[in-house]
């Protein structure tokens, strides 16, 4: 089943600080005025959340209209949990709450002015549609904030039930409780306790919270927003945060781009799914963990401990090195660079029913970080034959995901496909090999009924997998193929090579020109 992508994400609307500002105390007030979340009201500005705070960023459309329309109708909402320094008052717990009211009141539901700014100007399609689909819901069943405003000078132009609403809006409020006689470590324990209740915070979350100054929460943090919004590495060098910002920019596009649209309708599907939803973080934690070999347990890891192999960045220098060699690996999987061996996404990563596979792309990660340059070689020899084996038997790649989630399963889908290799570098055909490994215990379930996709009953409309299924089916044995290897490609991950090489006097005309995986146009082919 494809992850949920259809949050909204309000994490522009607070800004972050450090939890340990220093400041002078004030006289605490029991309730905050809805008037005082405008964008000049006198409360706004000073709200802050804790800047180790997870993304406000679980709340689906209905969610966030349902809080404010429970606000509007005067129901009870749960006080939010404040504690002051100085003049900054630090959400502890109802973010999400505030932040929906504070998108009422400003109509940004992560794709206004504040967001726009916050994200530098990147809102993903996937955003963007859960803002709208957020704003049309609380346009309905409540009315827009500038309505309200409206209805006040001009009742009689209005809705009936905005024009009552706006009588009394100015001077309704939202419940607040603060933690007094605490300084900032209590109030972080404070934070941590409270949020194990209500939208509880997500394992790998919290293991990324508890190991924030870290090489691999760092660099998870900045490929996950594509290098923009909230800056976690500030304390570095310009330099530094520049060339974090910028990696994490770079891998986000190699992992996320072109967008990807459910059911599949095209071959043109990212490496590696949505870029946007809940499953992103645990993927990049994962992935970050991989490629640089950290010995800490993965997402499938439950429990939150002391993972001491999570190295703390004391200046960025150790982000960057991670990142660097994410992208490595990345580029070596599908992309332009001359390392490429343009894997097809959605041959390899995707299910049958064009349904992201996580643990497809990191088993090939783990494979290919042992192999040196002979053995992407010879790879590259009997590709043609290893994709079409993978092409005839495509339910293996479910079958890999019900090996169990985490890496636990990596070992044996790795054994797997160095199999395949031996057996097609021996001379094997594809039906030879598939009989081989029909005969071998440790391989015989990946042929079994794996599909993704339900039988439907009689008179049922297609499923989002069955489109996607029949799309795959007659698309993939289409797609073309490297000249080279024989191999299908990707359009990112192909480029253009000379038939007769330039240093054999080989012209740049068209009629010199064909298309290659990148590896087969910069190593096989020389």
């Amino acid at each position: 089943m494809a992850a949920t992508t259809n949050i909204v994400n309000l994490d522009a609307l607070i800004r972050r600080a450090d939890l340990a500002t220093p400041g002078e105390s004030s006289e605490d007030i029991n309730a905050l005025s809805v008037m005082g979340l405008a964008p000049k009201g006198l409360l706004y500005p000073a709200l802050r959340k804790p800047d180790f705070q997870r993304e406000t960023a679980s709340w689906g459309p209905e969610q966030v209209a349902d809080l404010i329309s429970t606000f509007a109708r005067r129901d009870l909402i749960p006080a939010v949990i404040l504690w002051r320094a100085g003049h900054t008052v630090f959400v502890i717990d109802g973010a999400h709450r505030l932040s929906a009211l504070i998108a009422w009141v400003h109509d940004d539901y992560g794709d206004g002015d504040v967001s726009r700014r916050f994200f530098q100007n990147y809102i993903p399609e996937e955003q963007s549609k859960a803002a709208n689909r957020a704003r049309d819901l609380v346009n309905a069943e409540v009315g827009s904030f500038r309505d309200h405003q409206f209805a006040i000078d001009f009742p009689d132009r209005s809705r009936p039930d905005i024009a009552e609403r706006a009588a009394r809006i100015g001077w309704q409020e939202i419940p607040a409780q603060w933690i007094r006689n605490a300084d900032h470590d209590k109030a972080e324990k404070s934070f941590f306790r409270i949020n194990q209740g209500g939208t509880k915070i997500d394992p790998t979350e919290r293991r990324i919270l508890n190991a924030r100054g870290s090489a691999t929460a760092l660099a998870a943090r900045a490929i996950l927003r594509s290098g923009t919004g909230h800056n976690y590495w500030k304390s570095f060098e310009v330099e530094n945060r520049e060339k974090i910002e910028e990696l994490g920019g770079q891998i986000y596009k190699l992992l996320f781009e072109p967008g990807l649209e459910l059911p599949v309708r095209t071959l043109d599907v990212p490496l590696a799914g949505q870029g946007y939803g809940p499953h992103v973080l645990p993927f990049l934690f994962d992935l970050v963990n991989l490629t640089n070999d950290v010995a800490v347990k993965d997402s499938s890891y439950k429990r939150s401990g002391d993972d001491e192999g999570m190295i703390k960045d004391e200046d960025g220098g150790k982000t960057i090195e991670y990142l660097i060699k994410t992208r490595s690996i990345l580029w070596r999987i599908c992309s332009n660079h001359a390392s490429s061996l343009g894997l097809h996404p959605a041959l390899y990563f995707y299910s049958h029913g064009g349904v992201f596979q996580t643990t497809a792309l990191l088993s090939i990660i783990h494979l290919f970080k042992g192999f040196q340059t002979a053995d992407f070689i010879h790879f590259a020899q009997i590709r043609g034959k290893f994709e079409e084996f993978l092409m005839v038997h495509r339910s293996i790649t479910e079958a890999v995901r019900k090996l169990g989630s985490g890496a636990r399963s990596r070992p044996r889908v790795v054994s797997m496909f160095r199999e395949l290799m031996d057996q097609f570098l021996q001379g094997n055909s594809v039906h030879e090999v598939t009989q081989a490994l029909l005969a071998d215990d440790n391989y015989a379930f990946l042929f079994k009924d794996a599909g993704d996709v339900e039988p439907s009953s009689p008179g049922r409309k297609f499923s989002r997998e069955t489109k996607g299924a029949a799309f795959l089916r007659d698309a993939l044995p289409t797609a073309p193929r490297c000249p080279t290897c024989g191999g299908i490609m990707h359009r990112n991950g192909m480029q253009a090579g000379h038939v007769k090489a330039k240093r054999d006097g080989g012209t740049g005309d068209v009629s010199n020109a064909m298309m290659q995986h990148p590896f087969c146009n910069s190593t096989v082919a020389q």
